[in-house]
């Protein structure tokens, strides 16, 4: 099975998929991402951001990428991060032309309801280029919406045992070490100390797909 991530920025596949993705790249299947930002404003401290940040945020996702066992390129779209939305046609033609060079089987992408702006791009940018192709979708929330949403989201919510992962994501995402300097004690608990993943089933082409993203 041929597995496609996209992250809006480099470390949104570590939190929010690190255990599901090593665990795919465990079983023998193909895993491939997809930075949609180059990740410039990741930092509170204003003379932190820009160039020097876009590069040593690369390094740290090629790293942690490593850790996580996925072998393949990812591929780097370096669309202004925080300013997303304005080049959402943009980025989607090139995602269009990555979803026709690889065929993936599934795809991994931000939900609709993300509360980032980056995020939501993101949303709109994979469904966009994923018009036309049948591939089994997935969701996932990193900024989470309002509650009533949530239950919502529950009727078509899964999640993936990723016990035998948790250290391999905590050191993967330990990879950014720009960002992990800067997580707080509340964000650590709830993605890098839970035992399971959640994503959101949009479409399903195949129950095979699922059983091999649930292992």
């Amino acid at each position: 099975m041929k597995v496609v991530f996209i992250s809006p920025h480099p470390d949104d596949e570590c939190d929010n998929a690190g255990g599901t993705l090593a665990r795919l790249v465990k079983r023998g299947n193909g895993v491939y991402v997809i930075y949609l930002t180059d990740g410039s404003m990741g930092s509170p401290i204003a003379g932190e951001r820009g160039k020097i940040l876009v590069e040593k945020r690369k390094k740290e996702a090629l790293e942690g990428l490593k850790v996580l066992g996925i072998s393949n390129v990812p591929f780097f779209l370096d669309f202004p991060d925080s300013k997303l939305k304005f080049y959402i046609n943009e980025a989607k033609n090139y995602v269009s032309e990555i979803f026709k060079s690889l065929s993936p089987d599934v795809v991994f992408y931000p939900s609709i309801f993300e509360a980032h702006p980056d995020h939501r791009a993101g949303y709109y940018i994979a469904k966009q280029a994923i018009i036309g192709l049948r591939i089994s979708e997935f969701t996932y929330l990193n900024w989470p919406p309002l509650r009533r949403i949530l239950w919502k989201l529950s009727l078509k919510r899964i999640l993936v045992d990723i016990k035998e992962f948790k250290e391999v994501k905590l050191k993967a995402m330990m990879m950014h070490e720009s960002q992990f300097k800067y997580l707080d004690r509340d964000y650590i608990r709830r993605f890098f100390e839970t035992d399971f993943e959640r994503f959101y089933v949009e479409r399903l082409v195949s129950r095979s797909h699922l059983r091999e993203i649930k292992g």
